[in-house]
């Protein structure tokens, strides 16, 4: 079974989802640093980064002065 990577943004942090069959299995959130971080060590695991970097954009984006 395939899991289900959601998340949203609500400043100043990013929330994150994994779901399989519908069921929640784990879940994290991260500050714009931890999330960088974390995305380095997805990269150095060879692993899919897109919805991470999304998130890192839209959480920088939310984060600039209006």
């Amino acid at each position: 079974m395939e899991e289900e990577l959601n998340w949203k943004v609500a400043p100043p942090k990013a929330y994150f989802y994994w779901k399989r069959g519908g069921r929640l299995v784990r879940s994290a959130h991260f500050t714009q640093a931890e999330l960088e971080d974390e995305i380095e060590r997805l990269i150095a695991l060879g692993e899919d980064t897109t919805q991470f970097v999304l998130a890192l954009k839209r959480l920088a984006l939310s984060r600039r002065p209006a």
